[in-house]
């Protein structure tokens, strides 16, 4: 369902094209909100502590895979745009070499240093088995997860995002009948709920594949055309590298307030984990809107059409502004409730309810967020966005240890939602300046 944005209504194409792709990133999401709710409902609180903890390391790589594949997606929509097919089945296979190369890299890489990494977070004594033996499996998918995110991402630049839906609603759901199987059945625990979900990210890998062999021919290449364009591989390194470098800073950011949450015990860690998995779910729609600017901007920005270009982000802004509102105002209404799914334990709920009410107050600056920093990478203007990054890692970083140190862990809940508000600024002076229409038209 390959989708050409460079004309009709701006606000309707956005619409249209970020409701799939939320509902899809809500089954993202499932990956690990399953594995919580299982852990912490099936095995016990320091299980949802061990799982959590291992949160930060991940993402980190989960960070570097997505921002990464924010390269690939510009590079495809722009020459999409452009209308030049040659080249976009050069980047498809260029960005598929690049792809494999980092996943393997960072398998090794991972499985080697999960413990390291685990003993650096701080992670208490109680749960660091659980932990390391979770984190290591869940290295090993690091390659199906590059596969499966590089494949989307150029689904989505060629304007479709309803085929990664439907394929991560077949692999949510068989995370979640393997989560089951593995915990109750086989009582595997945290293995169980870590191998299920490599698993179930293998399946989306290997279905995005059948489909875009299948049935995009555009994409289609023999075997004498499998290597890399150099030109190409410097354009996706140019945007890619940034956004991979900016987004991991801001997941090893997370991994100082992990830090600081793990001082506290496993009580704390849990309702974090709980707290955490919630905002995340909360992230979905932010992370829609913005995707869906990017590849709308990006597309029209390879046809030259400036102007609609302005028009796309204005619809953005007021969808984002809008929706993210509503979101903010219900997760602040049911944050018992969302507490409630991951854990049974009382105090958990308590804690975590907490945590997820301060997020929800500033659930639009993280809108905004997503909003400008996929706008100025579609234009190429990348530099902003790392500062945009900076200000999140530094707000992290600093606060999460200032603000402890002087409310206690009722203090480390507000060092995000700061660091968001520092780095939507950042993004809207960019914006106003407009010193982004220089980096335009980089595609030749």
């Amino acid at each position: 369902m390959v989708r050409d944005m460079t004309s009709g209504s701006p606000m309707k194409i956005i619409t249209l094209f970020a409701v799939p792709m939320f509902v899809g990133n809500v089954f993202q999401q499932v990956y690990n909100m399953v594995d919580s709710i299982v852990v912490g409902n099936f095995v016990g609180p320091n299980a949802l502590a061990a799982v959590g903890t291992c949160g930060g390391a991940f993402n980190l790589i989960l960070a570097l895979i997505v921002g990464l594949t924010s390269g690939m997606s510009v590079v495809v929509a722009q020459y999409f745009g452009a209308k030049n097919y040659a080249m976009v089945k050069r980047t498809f296979i260029s960005a598929i070499i690049v792809n494999m190369s980092v996943g393997v890299g960072v398998t090794v890489l991972g499985v080697l240093l999960a413990r390291p990494l685990l003993l650096l977070l701080g992670t208490p004594e109680d749960i660091m088995e659980d932990a390391v033996t979770y984190l290591t499996i869940m290295f090993l998918g690091t390659l199906a997860n590059c596969m499966y995110n590089g494949m989307s991402s150029v689904l989505r630049a060629l304007g479709d995002s309803v085929i990664p839906l439907l394929i991560l609603v077949a692999a949510s759901l068989t995370n979640v009948g393997l989560d089951l199987l593995f915990v109750l059945s086989f009582g595997m625990g945290v293995a169980g709920v870590a191998l299920a979900t490599v698993l179930s990210q293998l399946i989306s890998a290997i279905l995005c594949i059948i489909y875009v062999f299948i049935k995009l021919p555009m994409l289609r290449f023999k075997k004498k055309e499998f290597y890399a364009d150099r030109a190409v591989v410097r354009e996706i390194v140019r945007i890619g590298v940034p956004a991979a470098l900016s987004s991991s800073g801001v997941s090893i950011s997370v991994m100082f307030m992990q830090r600081a949450i793990n001082a506290y015990g496993s009580t704390v860690i849990a309702a974090y984990t709980s707290g955490n998995r919630a905002e995340q779910l909360g992230m979905c729609l932010s992370f829609s809107i913005g995707a869906s600017v990017g590849t709308f901007c990006g597309q029209n920005i390879g046809a030259k059409n400036f102007e609609r270009v302005k028009r796309g982000l204005h619809a953005g802004y007021i969808i984002c502004f809008t929706y993210t509102i509503i979101v903010g105002v219900l997760m602040f209404a049911f944050s018992d409730f969302l507490s409630r799914m991951f854990s049974s334990d009382k105090t958990v709920i308590e804690i975590s309810s907490e945590c997820i009410r301060v997020v929800a107050l500033f659930a639009p600056m993280l809108g905004l967020v997503f909003l400008f920093q996929n706008f100025l990478r579609s234009a190429g203007d990348v530099t902003p966005t790392v500062w945009m990054s900076i200000s999140e890692i530094a707000a992290r970083s600093v606060l999460a240890f200032t603000f402890s140190a002087l409310f206690g862990y009722h203090g480390i809940w507000w060092a995000t939602p700061v660091g968001w508000t520092g780095s939507a600024l950042i993004g809207y002076i960019r914006y106003r300046s407009g010193k982004w229409k220089k980096k335009m038209n980089f595609i030749p």
